[in-house]
């Protein structure tokens, strides 16, 4: 084989090849568009839940404030003072919400 078969066999090779990577490469730009959505979306949702924690730890005052750390009784006493106070409002909101015909049935 002459030399310039050679060169038109690279040439050929090179080209097939070129035309490849480049297929692939399209194939490959409608997912990386989507992946660039999906990574913008996510950067969004993790400022948002960043920003609900600074606001979490500006109200948490001290680190015995957890609820971990304290003593069991204090918090299953705190619990029950929680779980007293909202049954009473969620009674009050019930009582102010009834037509006064209930009230004769009690």
């Amino acid at each position: 084989m002459p030399w310039w078969g050679w060169v038109l066999l690279w040439l050929a090779l090179t080209v097939v090849g070129a035309a490849y990577v480049a297929w692939r490469l399209w194939r490959l730009w409608s997912p990386l568009k989507a992946l660039g959505r999906e990574l913008a979306q996510a950067s969004d949702r993790l400022s948002e839940i960043e920003q609900r924690v600074r606001d979490l730890e500006s109200e948490l005052r001290d680190v015995d404030d957890l609820a971990v750390l304290q003593h069991p009784a204090v918090v299953r006493q705190q619990r029950a003072d929680l779980r007293r106070r909202t049954r009473a409002e969620r009674a009050a909101r019930r009582h102010a919400h009834r037509p006064d015909w209930v009230d004769h049935v009690d």
